[in-house]
């Protein structure tokens, strides 16, 4: 199909409006094929109009303006675009073997609440935390980036703070609350995260907020912020708060890995990692590790002892409202938000998760309580 560029647009908002109506998750496009979204954790058909390369290349040219020639270079490029007043999208353009393509992730019209999320309770104590560093993890389409801006939103309106973010592309837009938010996005109002941080340590902030680790420069530039006293946040791409410590600290020469050992189990407040699950209700809901900062965390990440961390996590839940993935999966089975089998396939350790469920007394009455249910309607059915 070819169209104009006035075409272009319309039918870009119509399958926008599509993704929309159908509560999906990402919008894809690609050169000679149909157009396809993520619908819950699924890839469905979402219309069977099909582009060729020449149409989404003008497309392309459209959403990338000014930085059409850039991205002829990288052959990558992020931003975001505007459907209406209510709905924004992150775009991502990018090259393959058969062509162009396109994806639109949707950002949610509102900022949601850390309970609307189903998110664990004690994420509300980073939110009184005046400094050290606090690290959401997670893959992509996890969650990250909607739990950074229901803890940042939740500070604005608690706290006179000066926020600063900077991101790529700008997602969710704060507005002023009880403090001042100034959100900058890479490429149109700086042009990388490293100079960012830089700038921001002269412009008084209280709180800055680094979309990603993504290199050396801005992980070193974090360090320096957090050094100073500052309270910053930044998003990994990491599945636990073991891997996130050890990428982390790979980032750095070998040379320089010891001291910012040091530095991560003095200024480390909290890592969350998150994985989002079909849950039995038809709804996304996520399953959250958290690692809040305690004296044994601080010594095992001081002497190398990473792999000890999940145990310390299990051991230190009352005390410190830490929690590993294994038993937030527990906790949603028991709740029957999520099936046995699901939780299995999120775990970290599956063996260890069987032998949690093999040795609770109450997942056990629960299942045999589920059975008799199911007996008892098949024998009313005959």
């Amino acid at each position: 199909m070819s169209l104009n560029n006035q075409d272009i647009w319309k039918r870009l908002d119509t399958w926008l409006n599509m993704l929309v109506e159908v509560e999906g998750a990402d919008l894809h496009i690609k050169s000679n094929s149909d157009i396809r979204a993520r619908v819950k954790s699924d890839i469905v058909l979402l219309s069977k109009e099909v582009i060729d390369a020449a149409t989404i290349e003008e497309l392309i040219k459209a959403l990338t303006g000014n930085e059409y020639e850039t991205f002829k270079d990288t052959k990558e490029f992020d931003g975001a675009y505007s459907l209406n007043e209510k709905y924004r999208f992150r775009v991502n353009i990018y090259m393959h073997l058969g062509g162009f393509a396109i994806a639109f992730r949707l950002i949610p019209p509102f900022i949601r609440t850390i309970e609307e999320l189903n998110l664990p309770k004690a994420l509300h104590k980073l939110v009184h935390l005046r400094r050290g560093l606090i690290l959401i993890t997670g893959t992509t389409g996890s969650g990250k980036s909607t739990t950074l801006a229901t803890i940042i939103e939740e500070i604005n309106k608690m706290y006179n703070r000066h926020i600063i973010t900077i991101e790529d592309p700008i997602e969710y837009v704060h507005h002023d609350a009880k403090s001042i938010v100034e959100q900058r996005e890479l490429g149109q109002h700086t042009r990388s995260f490293s100079r960012a941080l830089r700038a921001a340590m002269r412009e008084d902030p209280d709180i800055i907020v680094v979309g990603e680790i993504r290199d050396l420069a801005t992980a070193e530039s974090i360090m320096q912020a957090v050094n100073t006293g500052h309270l910053v946040f930044s998003t990994v791409h990491t599945l636990d708060a073991r891997e996130t410590i050890d990428r982390l600290i790979a980032i750095f020469p070998t040379t320089e890995q010891n001291r910012i050992r040091a530095t991560l189990a003095a200024t480390l407040e909290a890592v969350i990692s998150q994985r989002l699950i079909l849950g039995t209700s038809g709804n996304m809901l996520p399953a959250v590790e958290l690692m809040f900062k305690s004296p044994q965390i601080q010594e095992l990440i001081r002497n190398k002892r990473d792999n000890e961390i999940p145990d310390a996590l299990a051991k230190e839940g009352t005390m410190f409202d830490s929690i590993t993935f294994n038993q937030a999966l527990f906790d949603l089975t028991l709740a029957g938000k999520i099936t046995e089998e699901q939780a299995y396939q999120y775990a970290s350790s599956p063996a260890d998760l069987k032998l949690m469920f093999t040795m609770s007394q109450e997942y056990e009455e629960k299942t045999k309580g589920n059975k008799k249910e199911n007996d008892l309607s098949l024998k009313g059915e005959s």
